[in-house]
């Protein structure tokens, strides 16, 4: 289905910018994409529901970095994890730093690149969007760390950093695969020792764990939303620790009714708002849920 001949390119160093826990499942035969993400800020985000190259999209937009994440009509869905973990914890301190001083935080180049993958009608060239992509900053190829990208029927992940190629793998339908902030293919990448290899691991097992218990996809962020172990910084959601690092949003994409669900974090977000930039008496074929995660 993937033709990597065509995919492959030259990769240069970049950052990424999402330290969380992305899944995918199916769930009573339904296809479900399923996000904790991680913050060291108060994320300001919003939803999104618009028309990008004709091709309706939704999805969550960091206002203070530009980062996004969704699901098409064609029920296509992108969900990414971290594997640059040093930029990931001085984010948080550069965009208050930035902010303080009245300027606005470093932009995340890959938030672009997701929202021109959500432009395509088709999973394969969406996969080949994710992975040579160039946007501003000519530097810039490709969306680095784990990315799953899958639709209704098919479902794939891929893991780049800034030193190798892209290594695309196929999910099966039946398996429940989770990622986090090391490296699966390339072990040598994210977290590789210490107490915060320690936590990508836990959140990962746990996550993988819980979400076998899943019967009704209405049941998937309440599962990646309890806490399972004392530690709250092994927890797949994160409340407060002594690294900074909190979960601020769960999104969840059920690839197949195409709908998309958000709920922000009360202590560690700001609250989400929907914006609808469909055109006028446009039908919508996307579904959008937005609250509060108590």
């Amino acid at each position: 289905m993937i033709k990597l001949k065509r995919i492959l390119t030259s990769f240069k160093k970049t950052s990424t910018i999402d330290e969380c826990v992305i899944a995918k499942l199916s769930v009573g035969g339904k296809s479900i994409l399923a996000k904790n993400r991680d913050r060291g800020y108060q994320a300001q985000v919003e939803v999104i529901h618009e028309l990008l190259d004709g091709v309706e999209v939704v999805y969550l937009h960091d206002k203070l970095t530009d980062w996004s994440e969704g699901l098409n009509e064609f029920g296509i869905g992108i969900a990414n994890s971290s594997l640059s973990v040093a930029f990931d914890e001085k984010e948080g301190d550069l965009a208050k730093d930035k902010l303080d001083k009245g300027k606005a935080p470093k932009i995340s180049h890959d938030g672009l690149k997701i929202r021109i993958a959500l432009t395509k009608k088709k999973l394969s060239e969406a996969i080949q969007s994710i992975t040579s992509f160039v946007g501003k900053d000519s530097k810039e190829v490709g969306i680095k760390g784990h990315t799953i990208v899958a639709n209704a029927k098919y479902s794939f992940v891929v893991e780049l950093t800034s030193k190798h190629l892209p290594v695309i793998t196929r999910i099966h339908a039946e398996d429940i695969v989770v990622r986090t902030n090391h490296g699966v293919q390339y072990p040598t990448t994210g977290y590789t020792s210490g107490v915060k290899r320690d936590s990508s691991i836990s959140r990962l097992t746990i996550a993988k764990e819980k979400l076998r218990q899943a019967k009704l996809p209405s049941e998937v962020l309440d599962l990646l939303s309890d806490t399972h172990t004392q530690d709250p910084f092994m927890n797949p959601y994160r409340s407060d620790n002594k690294f900074n690092m909190h979960t601020t949003t769960q999104t969840m994409f059920n690839l197949t009714d195409l709908e998309f669900h958000m709920r922000w974090d009360k202590d560690h977000a700001k609250p989400g708002n929907y914006i609808n930039n469909l055109p006028k008496n446009y039908e919508p074929k996307i579904r959008v849920f937005v609250g509060q995660n108590d």
